[in-house]
């Protein structure tokens, strides 16, 4: 299961310095003379600290150029060498899980746990993280409890762990289907062809989006289907919305009712957030990401479906406006609104620009422009003309 963007973060913070090699070969003549000044020396020394130290920098250099199995020869070597060293066993620990091999992942950050009284707290905050996007919430939990237990203070972090410790007692006893491009966990009362049925949704979902993005995940994507809203309830989700996307694909459903057509558009509109994420370089705002995700899940709005739900004399006055009302969604009329705002612009932008022009507005945002240097780019307005033109449009 490939999540390279995570990996790579999980490796920089890793590697607070750049080695001082970069090819394989030139590590290589580095670690033979390494050996040569270092002959027979005995673990736990000041000696053979410093030496592990100098063989985690040569590991931590494999595993950032993908040579994992290189990686891991060094790195447990440092372990043998000075087993208190709390970087060689985070890189360990990383190593194995880019390798796949997480029952030895779960050793090492267990002995981390155990063994390494100090290492800076940032390297577990991150391997907590990069476990909680495989799902692994349990080695989330052991990772995130070392980052606190090493006095790490980040906010986020903290709560992440709040919250994975309150999930494990709802996601024990998961299936596992493994799909193409997919990770698929769904509650034990959900039965295995209906979760099959679910898979063969998200590929033609997932086909059909690739298509229109020019791109794909370039990673395998996390879903968690859910027989019901006890997790939903957990994070104080509204009892109106059934999907969200947070890294993972998460969606409640009724085993009784099956696969319904709803069901399969709101795999659609998470599978899109995903997408919209990956092309857009996770700088999206949020108006695209809910506009585009409705579209892309199939949902259209007319004319006068919109005149219809703005007739209470609601107006929309900027792009920055309609951002703020879409982060407020625990009220549900108010939503529907900012909702209906978001897939009005898109479908104005697909009518009146075309498919291409929105998908390269997306792109644009990966380049790094701001909102309105991408419109003006794609587009040819500012923010303000777009909205003043899709309300003239819209009649609203």
């Amino acid at each position: 299961m490939g999540l390279p963007l995570v990996l790579a973060l999980g490796a920089l913070l890793l590697a607070p310095a750049p080695p001082r090699s970069e090819g394989p070969a030139d590590l290589e003549k580095e670690l033979a003379a390494l050996r040569r000044r270092s002959v027979a020396v005995a673990p736990s020394t000041p000696a053979a600290k410093e030496l592990a130290g100098e063989l985690w920098r040569i590991g931590q250099a494999y595993l950032e150029q993908g040579e994992t199995g290189r990686a891991i020869e060094l790195l447990e070597e440092a372990y043998g060498l000075d087993e208190t060293n709390g970087l060689v066993l985070a890189s360990i620990t990383l190593a194995y899980v880019r390798a796949e091999n997480y029952a030895f992942a779960h050793l090492y950050l267990e002995l981390a746990e155990r063994r390494a009284p100090q290492a800076p707290p940032e390297i577990y905050g991150t391997l907590g993280d990069v476990y909680d996007a495989l799902n692994r919430t349990e080695d989330a939990v052991l990772a995130w409890e070392q980052f606190e237990r090493l006095h790490g203070n980040d906010p986020a972090i903290l709560r992440r762990l709040a919250r994975a410790r309150q999930e494990l007692s709802i996601s024990r006893g998961q299936r596992f289907l493994e799909a193409e491009n997919f990770a698929i966990y769904s509650d034990s009362v959900i039965p295995p062809p209906m979760v099959e049925q679910l898979a063969a949704k998200l590929a033609e979902a997932y086909a059909a989006q690739t298509r229109f993005f020019g791109t794909d995940l370039g990673a395998t994507q996390v879903v968690v289907v859910y027989a019901g809203r006890n997790y939903f309830s957990l994070v104080s989700i509204p009892d109106w919305v059934a999907g969200v996307f947070d890294g993972k694909i998460r969606i409640c459903m009724n085993p009784d009712t099956g696969v319904t057509p709803d069901l399969e558009g709101l795999l659609g509109h998470e599978l899109a957030h995903a997408m919209i994420r990956k092309a857009s370089g996770d700088r999206a705002p949020g108006w695209v990401h809910e506009g585009l995700a409705q579209w892309c899940a199939g949902r259209r709005l007319t004319t006068h479906d919109l005149r219809e739900i703005f007739s209470g004399g609601r107006r929309t006055v900027s792009l920055s406006e309609m951002e703020g009302r879409l982060g407020h969604k625990s009220d549900r009329a108010t939503a529907r609104a900012s909702y209906a705002e978001a897939l009005g612009l898109v479908e104005y932008l697909v009518q009146h620009r075309g498919e291409g022009t929105v998908v390269c507005l997306v792109k644009a945002f990966a380049e790094g422009l701001s909102t309105e240097e991408a419109l003006r780019r794609e587009t040819g307005m500012t923010g303000a003309q777009l909205v003043a033109a899709w309300k003239s449009w819209a009649g609203i």
